[in-house]
């Protein structure tokens, strides 16, 4: 099963991403700021980062990001 959302704010990363293009956001804080996501549980985190970095809104969990 893909990862791209974060669940605790119910969004999907496509999302998350298009509010920061048109925000002109470029780290998580500034998503942390305004609630967007990765507030709470923060499991998302390394994946926004990553949405952040590559563009990329759908993640394989172990393959497409390796969590260390």
């Amino acid at each position: 099963m893909p990862v791209d959302r974060c669940i605790c704010h119910n969004i999907s990363f496509r999302q998350i991403k298009e509010i920061a293009e048109e925000k002109g956001y470029h780290d998580i804080q500034e998503l942390q700021a305004e609630k967007i996501s990765s507030t709470n549980c923060k499991l998302c985190q390394p994946y926004v980062k990553e949405m952040l970095r590559t563009g990329k809104t759908s993640f394989r969990p172990g393959v497409d990001l390796k969590l260390t």
